[in-house]
């Protein structure tokens, strides 16, 4: 079995550009378009077969819900003063 190619990770460049994307500021047209836009079918698909398997994963409210605060308190992990926020 032969090693996984190697990760290379992007540039500062690239990381920027990214950074500068996904932080700009929509117009109230541009995000008025995104909110009302139509799902597509393989949209739909997707939410519908994520929720699916979520639900059978998770098959109780109880479960769902413990799950739900592991992603939280993973989440907030990684996000300095997140935690601190509220109290467990």
């Amino acid at each position: 079995m032969s090693a996984p190619p190697r990760w290379n990770p992007p540039s500062p460049e690239v990381v920027e550009r990214i950074r500068r994307f996904t932080e700009r500021r929509l117009s109230a047209e541009e995000f008025d378009a995104y909110v009302h836009a139509p799902m597509s079918e393989a949209e739909r698909r997707e939410i519908l077969e994520s929720v699916a398997w979520f639900k059978k994963r998770y098959p109780t409210p109880e479960a769902r819900l413990a799950a739900a605060r592991r992603a939280y308190k993973q989440w907030a992990q990684g996000i300095p003063g997140a935690h601190q926020s509220r109290k467990e």
